[in-house]
C-alpha cells in the first residue's frame, strides 16, 4: 500500500457533501494518503480522455552511459537516474477540460517518453484550492500517486512529484464548482526515468538488470545482523533514513533529525554537494524534493548474490524548505512542508555533537537508489581534512586519506551521498561526503568513506542559515547529545489529553493517574527514549500506573480509551 503525505479519499462527483466533510476531517488528523481511491474519471463513462500525448525527445542511452560510468562511482557528486525535460503546459491553454453534470470539471493532460521506467513531474505554478485534487497515473492504471490536495500549497507555489511507473503519464485536476477558475497549475519539467526500482531501460545496459540488486554484492540490507550491540539503536535509527529525490533526475540519501524541544519538526539532514548540478548554474530546488522512508526489504539479503525482496510499503514526503547548508562540513538541512502523519511508523534520529572519536560507527543509505542498506566500521573513524572541509574519515592511515581498515561489514556507493553516520549510541555524527570504499565481488575493497562531522556543522558559520544550533537547539538549551524520538509518540486528541493527569512527576516509582471527566476503560504503554516498547496494552487499574521496576530516566506513557481509541502521550521521569 503506498502512502504519501496528503489525504486520498474516493472521488465521486456525485457524492460532494460527503467528500467535503471528508477532508475536513482528514485535515484534522493527518497529512496522509492510502491510495484506497481513484481518479474521477476513472468511475466515469462518457469523459473525454487526454488522448492526444505530448511525447517527449528520445534520450542517448549511450551519452547517458558514458557519462555514468565517470560520475557513478564519485561519491561527491548525486547520482543520476533521470533527464529533466523543459516544458511549459499550464490550465489555461493545454490538456483537456471536462465539464460535469453538477457543474465540478476535471483537468487531464498526458506525456508519453518511448521505454522510460518511470515518469514523474513538476509543477514551477502550483496552487490547488479546497476540495481540488491531483491525481498521475500511468497508462494501464497499475500505478497510481494521490489525492494531492490544498495541503501541499507551499509559499513557493511549486511542487515536484514522487515517480510513476511506465513511459506514459497521466496528470488529471479535479475542480470543485464553487471554485473553479481558483486553481493555478502549470508543469515546467517532465523528468525520463531510465533507472530505479526494478530494472534499467533497455539499451543503457546490454541486458536489462533487477535496480535493487544493482548496489554492490558486499552490501547488506538494513535487517541484517550487524551486531547485538547495535541492534537496538538500528530496529529505531533506520526509520529516520530516507531514498531523497530532487525532482530533476538525480538522488542522495538523508534522514529526519530530532531537535531539542522535540517537537518533531520534520528537519532533514544532507549532503551540500547533493545541491549541485555541473551543467546548470543553479543548484537543485528543495521545493521540488520528496523523501521515500522506510523502503526496506522484508526478507533481507546480507552480502549475497541474491535479490533483495521488495516491499509495498511507502511513505512518501513532497516538498521542503532549505534552512542551512555549511561548505566546511557539507552539511544541508532541510525542513519538510508538511508534518509527518502522526501514524506513520518513523524516527527523529538523535545526535551527539561533542566531536569525541566513535569505538565504532554504522552508516544506513540507499546506494544507488537502492533499496535500504547498513555498514558498520569496528575501528572507528577519525577526524580528517579533504577538500578544506572538516570530515570524519574511515579507513584512513595516519590522519590521512588512503587505504586501510575501512568497512567491515558493507560500504557506501553513488546515492549514499548525506546519508546518517551514526556513533555506537546510535546517535548521528556526520552525513556521507564521498569515498573510495566500493565491493569487490561480496567483499569491500577496505578503502576509505569521508563523512562532513556535525559538530563542525553545528557552530558553522555565523548566520542560521550557515549551521544547525539555531533549528536542532531552538531553546538555546546547549544540549550536546540528544536521543531519537519515535513520530508514534503523538497526541491524537487534545480534549482527550486535557482531560488526564500524571502525578507526581518526577515519581519515585507510582504514578497516579486523574481524571477530570468520565472516561471509559483506560489502557496504557510504556516507552523508553529510543521510542522502544516497555509495556504493552495494559489495563489502568485503581488508577495507578506502576513503574518500580523501571530503573531512573524518562520515559513516555501512552493512555488509551479503548472504546473510543483516543491516544495521548505524557512525558514522565522517574527519580528514585
Amino acid at each position: 500500500m503506498r502512502l504519501f503525505f496528503i489525504p486520498l479519499r474516493k472521488l465521486l462527483y456525485m457524492q460532494k457533501i460527503l467528500l467535503s466533510l471528508l477532508l475536513c476531517i482528514s485535515a484534522l488528523v493527518s497529512a496522509q494518503v492510502t491510495n484506497e481511491g481513484e481518479p474521477v474519471s476513472w468511475s466515469l463513462t462518457n469523459t473525454k480522455t487526454a488522448s492526444k500525448l505530448i511525447t517527449l525527445p528520445k534520450l542517448d542511452l549511450n551519452q547517458l552511459r558514458t557519462e555514468d560510468l565517470k560520475s557513478d562511482k564519485i561519491k561527491t557528486k548525486p547520482y543520476r537516474i533521470g533527464v529533466s525535460n523543459e516544458v511549459n503546459y499550464g490550465l489555461k491553454s493545454d490538456g483537456i477540460w471536462t465539464d460535469l453534470p453538477n457543474g465540478d470539471r476535471i483537468w487531464q493532460i498526458a506525456f508519453a517518453s518511448p521505454e522510460a521506467l518511470h515518469l514523474s513531474v513538476n509543477f514551477n505554478s502550483f496552487y490547488l484550492p479546497e476540495g481540488s485534487t491531483i491525481y498521475l497515473y500511468n497508462k494501464d492504471r497499475s500505478d497510481l500517486i494521490g489525492a494531492i490536495t490544498s495541503s501541499a500549497n507551499n509559499n513557493k507555489n511549486e511542487l515536484g512529484t514522487w515517480f510513476v511507473k511506465g513511459d506514459h503519464l497521466f496528470v488529471e485536476y479535479y475542480e470543485p464548482e464553487e471554485v473553479k477558475g481558483q486553481g493555478k497549475l502549470n508543469i515546467g519539467s517532465v523528468i525520463h526515468g531510465y533507472r530505479l526500482a526494478d530494472e534499467v531501460q533497455t539499451g543503457y545496459e546490454n541486458k536489462s538488470i533487477l535496480k535493487i540488486n544493482s548496489s554492490g554484492d558486499c552490501n547488506l540490507d538494513v535487517n541484517c545482523d550487524i551486531g547485538s550491540d547495535f541492534e537496538a539503536y538500528k530496529d529505531e535509527i533506520k526509520k529516520s533514513v530516507a531514498f531523497l529525490n530532487m525532482g530533476d533526475g538525480y538522488i542522495c540519501s538523508g534522514s529526519l533529525i530530532n531537535n531539542a524541544a522535540q517537537d518533531k519538526k520534520p528537519y532533514f539532514l544532507s549532503a551540500e554537494h547533493c545541491l549541485e548540478r555541473e551543467t546548470d548554474e543553479t543548484a537543485a530546488n528543495p521545493a521540488l524534493f520528496s523523501m521515500r522512508f522506510n523502503w526496506i526489504s522484508p526478507n533481507p539479503v546480507c552480502a549475497a548474490i541474491t535479490n533483495s525482496t521488495e516491499t509495498t510499503d511507502e511513505f512518501t514526503m513532497m516538498g521542503s524548505t532549505l534552512r542551512a547548508q555549511f561548505a566546511d562540513s557539507d552539511m544541508l538541512l532541510l525542513e519538510l512542508n508538511n508534518p509527518i502523519p502522526t501514524d506513520w511508523d518513523v524516527t527523529f534520529a538523535g545526535w551527539d555533537r561533542t566531536d569525541i572519536n566513535p569505538t565504532f560507527e554504522v552508516g544506513i543509505h540507499h546506494p544507488e537508489g537502492d533499496i535500504m542498506k547498513i555498514s558498520r566500521d569496528d575501528t572507528g573513524a577519525i577526524k580528517a581534512t579533504s577538500d578544506g572541509k572538516d570530515l570524519w574519515l574511515i579507513g584512513g592511515l595516519n590522519d590521512g586519506i588512503g587505504t586501510g581498515d575501512g568497512w567491515e561489514l558493507g560500504v557506501t556507493e553513488g546515492g549514499s551521498s548525506g546519508s546518517p553516520l551514526f556513533n555506537q549510541n546510535g546517535h548521528i555524527i556526520g552525513q556521507l561526503y564521498g569515498g573510495n570504499a566500493v565491493c569487490t565481488g561480496t567483499s569491500d575493497n577496505d578503502d576509505f568513506d569521508l563523512y562532513g562531522r556535525l559538530a563542525i556543522s553545528w557552530d558553522g558559520g555565523s548566520t542560521a542559515a550557515t549551521r544547525l544550533k539555531d533549528w536542532l537547539d531552538p531553546q538555546s538549551n546547549n544540549a550536546t547529545t540528544l536521543n531519537s524520538f519515535s513520530n508514534t509518540l503523538a497526541v491524537i486528541d487534545d480534549d482527550f489529553s486535557n482531560n488526564i493527569t500524571l502525578y507526581p512527576n518526577p515519581s519515585s516509582g507510582i504514578f497516579k493517574v486523574k481524571i477530570h471527566e468520565l472516561t471509559g476503560d483506560l489502557t496504557y504503554e510504556v516507552y523508553n527514549l529510543l521510542g522502544q516498547t516497555l509495556v504493552m496494552n495494559t489495563p489502568i487499574t485503581n488508577n495507578t500506573i506502576n513503574l518500580n521496576n523501571f530503573s531512573n530516566n524518562i520515559y513516555f506513557i501512552r493512555i488509551t480509551e479503548t472504546e473510543t481509541n483516543n491516544t495521548l502521550v505524557k512525558k514522565v521521569v522517574l527519580s528514585k
